[in-house]
This record gives C-alpha cells, structure tokens and sequence, in this order.
C-alpha cells in the first residue's frame, strides 16, 4: 500500500512511520525542513517538500496513494494552553489543512483517510460508559475546529472513500513535552490532573495510539472510534501513580491560579468532567488493544525513560 502522511515526523507520526515501513507498505511524508527530510530518509519513507496549504501541491504528492494518514497537528506548550492566540496555527491545520488533504484525496481517488480527533468533547458521565457513539456533545472554542475537520472526513465517506476518525485520549509517554511537564510538576509535589477524585479521564500511551491508527488502515470500516486504555484511570488513580513515578508518596491539587494560568479556564472546565470512555468498538472492529495503561505502570516507564534520556 502507498501511504501518505502528514505529520510525518510528529509524536505519532515517529512511531508509525517504521512500522509502516517495516510491514512493507511504501511511506510518502510530508516534510518542512532539512532535518525532517533527513530523519524520514533514515526511516526509510521518502520524503516530500510540500506545504499542506498548498492544494494544487498537495494533490500532486498524493498521486497513486491507496491512504492518507493526516497527523499534522501543533499543539501549544503547557504553559500557553489558555492562550486562545497560541492555538491559531492548530486552527489552520485543522480546519483548512484537513479541507485540502479531503479534496487531494479525492481529486487523485484515494480509498482511505484517517484522522486522529480528540474525546474531551464529551459531557461529564460519572461513572457511566460512553463512547463516539454518544450524539451529545459539548464543543468549547479551543477545540472546535478538530471537529471542523471530523466534517471533512464525513465528506470525503459521503463522496465514495473511507473517512476514519479516531478520537484520541490525552496522550503519554517520553516523547511528549506535556508528560514531561506533567512529571516536572509531580516532582514538585504538584498534581497536573484536576477534577474530583472519583472522576474518570481518557488517557492513552503513544504507542499504543500510533499501533491503533496502523490497525485502522488495515482493518477499519469508515466512522468513528475512541482510542483510549482499557479502563481509564479516575484523578486519584492517575495521580497517586504519577507520584508513585517521581518517588513521592502523594501530590497537591494544582492551585486555581496555576491552572487558570496554563490550561486557561476553558481547558480546566473540561479536563475536570468525568469521561468514562470506551474503547471497545474499535477493539472489536480491528483486534488492536492496548500494550500499556496507567494501572499497569506505565507512568513509571515514563518516568524511567525520561530518566535515561
């Protein structure tokens, strides 16, 4: 299978690119800079100077590929996740970004899109089971527009391809710059994850997450799914095991000031909900199942590999 993504060389897209490669399928990436094109080059995935805002471009690169994997994505740092400014750039690649990778992908008869969402958007459960299948959702403005782009793939279905949407839990691991800030403040005592102890959150290993995309391009019919551990850990769970990871015995709830300051009051409203979510039509729709969760110690591998880095 020829497989274009962009994204290439992100926090998932590092750990798709090999097994891609490895499977045997021919891997196309998008590429910005010297050092991208380096790095797919020693991944074995060619790489493509394009830029994703660039249609005519970008129907060019996706010439002959059977999928499109659209990763592309810029997350602001932790500290400027209130900042309603820093989340501009995100806006554009979701929005415009995945218009252009819908109509190249039509343009040129590709089969198959996927696009990694998010599962924050759902409203506070309690201890109940959901999942994408849930109509109701409660859209704040920072993330409105990664549900612009689940529009894009439902267009790019209704007009005769495979759109999957997979929306994602919080992503962990040592590659990611919000697990090591998250780390950073449970080694001062300080515990990043807010909500009532008893309230459940979607996480999800990076791995893991990168695996679950590799199972949905070869096993996945169109729609929508959740990737996320098992059983999502409560606040206190994942806490309690962040803190165990640092070697202390317990963390301090973040102060309102602190959280206001970083998250913004937005993102603290919905990182405090209780979203119980389940992975299961995905597990059943392609076998895939997490290696990794926070109740089997996955925090303290964080925390090792951080370590030896």
């Amino acid at each position: 299978m020829k497989i274009f993504i962009t994204g290439a060389t992100g926090v998932l897209g590092r750990h798709i690119v090999p097994q891609l490669v490895q499977s045997g399928h021919q891997v196309r990436g998008l590429a910005r800079s010297d050092g991208n094109v380096e790095l797919l080059r020693r991944l074995r995935a060619e790489p493509t100077r394009v830029d994703l805002f660039d249609l005519a471009a970008l129907t060019q690169a996706v010439e002959e590929c059977d999928a499109i994997l659209h990763l592309a994505t810029k997350i602001p740092s932790t500290m400027n996740l209130g900042k309603r400014s820093a989340w501009v750039e995100t806006d554009h690649i979701r929005r415009e970004g995945t218009r252009n990778v819908v109509d190249a992908a039509l343009a040129q008869q590709v089969q198959t899109v996927i696009y990694p969402s998010i599962c924050f958007a759902y409203p506070d459960s309690g201890a109940e089971w959901i999942d994408a299948t849930l109509d109701k959702l409660v859209v704040e403005d920072y993330y409105a527009t990664t549900f612009d782009a689940e529009q894009e793939m439902r267009r790019f279905t209704d007009a005769g391809g495979k759109g999957i949407v997979l929306r994602m839990g919080l992503f962990y691991g040592p590659g990611s710059p919000q697990s090591q800030d998250q780390l950073r403040f449970a080694r001062w005592g300080i515990a990043s994850v807010v909500g009532r102890p008893d309230a459940y959150h979607p996480f999800v290993v990076i791995e893991d997450a990168a695996q679950a995309i590799v199972a949905a391009l070869e096993h996945t019919p169109a729609g929508i799914y959740d990737i996320v551990e098992d059983e999502p850990p409560t606040t206190e769970e994942i806490n309690a095991a962040m803190a165990k990871a640092v070697g202390r015995r317990r963390l301090r709830s973040l102060p309102d000031f602190l959280g206001r300051m970083t998250m913004g009051r937005g993102i603290m409203s919905v990182m405090s909900r209780s979203q119980r979510v389940s992975n299961r039509r995905f597990k059943d729709a392609t076998g895939w199942s997490p290696r990794s969760s926070t109740k089997s110690g996955a925090w303290d591998r964080v925390a090792q590999a951080m370590r030896s880095r």
